[in-house]
């Protein structure tokens, strides 16, 4: 099957990614954890601002306050 395609090898390629691997797993350390938790309940940024500033998936984040609700 073929699909036609208006740009066809007329556009440039402006950015090019290479994705290996799964990524990093972290260990995070308890302070560390507390800390990004403690960030997240503040009510002062969103779970979402908070994890991007920690480099970490929302869903991470999430997913750590659904655990400490459950303790």
């Amino acid at each position: 099957m073929t699909m036609a395609c208006d740009d066809a090898g007329t556009s440039r390629v402006t950015r090019f990614e290479v994705f290996t691997g799964a990524g990093r797993r972290r260990d995070w350390p308890q302070e560390v954890k507390a800390s990004i938790l403690a960030a997240s309940f503040s009510g002062q940024e969103t779970v979402c601002s908070v994890a991007r500033r920690h480099s970490m998936s929302p869903s991470q984040l999430f997913t750590w306050r659904r655990q400490l609700r459950r303790q």
